[in-house]
């Protein structure tokens, strides 16, 4: 990683703290952070949606989330009701294969 852009990834965080699980909003599009046993580790490049049911759902290949995330940050977009039906349903459908 370059110094430019590490200083674009700290920009990025001071502008978009991480925040608590229970501060999640439905339908928001959102980063979210994991922990394992070698630490903590966001998703890069990868987009989640939190569903009125309760489940993360990943955006840009229809998943469910089955591991815990521990925090979140908001990139600031919404998805319609009917765009997360979408995704759930196409979620489901994938599991299945």
């Amino acid at each position: 990683m370059t110094i430019a852009e590490r200083k674009a990834r700290e920009a990025h965080d001071r502008e978009n703290p991480w925040r608590p699980m229970s501060e999640a909003r439905v339908g928001l599009i959102s980063d979210l952070l994991f922990d394992d046993m070698c630490g903590h580790y966001p998703a890069e490049g990868c987009y989640f949606v939190l569903d009125a049911d309760g489940w993360w759902y990943r955006t840009d290949i229809p998943d469910v989330v089955y591991a815990k995330p521990i925090n979140w940050r908001p990139a600031h977009v919404y998805m319609t009701p009917e765009r997360r039906a979408l995704t759930r349903r196409r979620a489901r459908e994938y599991r299945r294969r």
